[in-house]
């Protein structure tokens, strides 16, 4: 039992010392920084920057990036199973694969109706917020107000 726990500890010695070895070398090659202003000022794109860092995030942004990577992912775990589909047909489990692809795409279909329907994915804010007095109350909306709005004309009914 001590001979397992010695290679554990061996190990973790060594990737340790690999760490600060690499570290040390890193800080003798480096160029040496200096203080210049234009050396620390923030670049981004050649364009100054206007106001702090720490804005409010638009959450729409993280959003978008997210499907992107929930079927970035679908389609690489997609194509693998693409590749073997016919080997297992011939072996007489091709219904079983597509049943289990089938399930997959339509577990990730779900979701993306649930994202859709709430309206997460739409850039372009096209709801708008009832303007009701009480709930028993409700009027037409005349064009001139959704577009004031920021709707576009060809919204629809907007009751």
């Amino acid at each position: 039992m001590y001979f397992e726990l010695a290679n554990v500890l061996v190990f973790t010695l060594f990737a340790a010392a690999f760490v600060v070895v690499n570290l040390l070398i890193a800080r003798f090659l480096r160029p040496k920084s200096t203080t210049e202003p234009g050396k620390v000022a923030i670049y981004e794109c050649g364009e100054p920057t206007i106001g702090p860092a720490w804005i409010r995030f638009d959450i729409r942004f993280y959003t978008v990036a997210l499907m992107f990577v929930v079927f970035d992912v679908e389609i690489a775990l997609l194509f693998p199973w693409g590749a073997v589909f016919r080997s297992l047909v011939e072996e007489g489990q091709g219904m079983i694969a597509l049943l289990e692809a089938g399930t997959f795409i339509a577990i990730l279909m779900v979701g993306l109706l649930y994202v859709w329907a709430r309206g997460d994915i739409d850039w372009a804010q096209t709801r708008l917020e009832r303007v009701a007095v009480t709930p028993d109350v409700r009027r037409e909306v005349t064009e001139s107000e959704l577009v004031a709005a920021g709707a576009s004309e060809g919204d629809g009914d907007a009751r």
